[in-house]
């Protein structure tokens, strides 16, 4: 699987919510604030069990209500269409979940 070049990157976060890359990690990642810890958890839950079926897991931050996804593929070493695909995937769950502000 080939890493994503710039402009590739920049078309697919515009069919994305609240994603950003970081370049010098090579990843893009997306923060969601939670009403409250429970309700992140449970949104960390589902995104994780999206992540088993696709076999592709992002690394996750969780501070109480706020909660950073965060998507490369690590055997590339940058971001793939996958990270894409499971990012669009945790925006749907993103939506379903009702995140504060």
């Amino acid at each position: 699987m080939a890493q994503l070049d710039a402009d590739q990157i920049a078309d697919g976060l515009k069919r994305l919510d609240g994603w950003e890359w970081d370049r010098d990690r090579n990843e893009i990642r997306r923060t969601v604030h939670m009403p409250d810890f429970m309700s992140g958890i449970h949104l960390v839950t589902a995104v994780a069990h999206v992540a088993e079926e696709a076999d592709h897991h992002p690394d996750v931050d969780i501070r109480f209500n706020k909660i950073t996804f965060h998507q490369t593929t690590h055997a590339t070493g940058g971001v793939t269409h996958r990270d894409m695909e499971m990012a669009a995937r945790i925006d749907e769950l993103v939506a379903d979940a009702a995140p504060a502000g």
